[in-house]
């Protein structure tokens, strides 16, 4: 996902591209995405290259219930901005004070803005915290973890006080399986 923006840079304010990215692959220390689909805009504005992009792709992860695969399609718009390293480029006008900015938002110098990493944070904060392997999977049996959505099982699921867990513990006999 990485694209030659000097002609954007050399370019008029408000000067932009439209591309596509399709069938792109985005790997972080937990996901792989792929079949990354969707459109891309890059507009030059006075000092940056604005990208905004809505895209979709498929990411492999564990039922939260179940603990089974979980296969989603997930959606995401985002919208960053690019800082040149090559500043006489995009304006005449004496560059500010420079700001605290994303080292993974930075055009190179040879003008090549690399949004893979922008792309792979943005997919990242759009997948669910409790995935699941389809919309009504029973999960497990919290006594003898079975997967109830293959079986199921004759375990009593009557929730105890817990004041009176250890009591409980004492009159069966045999130790609880949730310790």
């Amino acid at each position: 996902m990485i694209f030659n923006v000097a002609s954007l840079l050399t370019g008029h304010d408000g000067a932009f591209r439209q591309t596509m990215i399709e069938h792109g692959e985005v790997f972080t220390d937990r996901h792989r995405f792929y079949e990354v689909n969707g459109p891309v805009r890059l507009m030059r504005t006075d000092r940056t290259v604005l990208v905004t992009a809505s895209l979709t792709a498929i990411v492999e992860d564990s039922c939260s219930r179940c603990l089974r695969p979980a296969i989603l399609n997930i959606e995401t718009e985002f919208e960053e901005e690019f800082q040149p390293t090559n500043r006489d480029l995009v304006s005449e006008r004496p560059a500010p004070v420079e700001a605290e900015y994303d080292p993974a938002l930075v055009v190179d110098s040879r003008n090549m803005l690399d949004m893979t990493d922008a792309v792979a944070q943005s997919l990242s904060v759009a997948v669910p915290f409790a995935p699941l392997c389809k919309k009504d999977c029973a999960g497990l049996c919290p006594v003898c973890f079975v997967d109830l959505n293959v079986a199921t099982c004759g375990c009593d699921k009557t929730p105890i006080d817990p004041r009176w867990q250890s009591l409980a513990q004492l009159g069966a006999g045999t130790p609880n399986p949730l310790n």
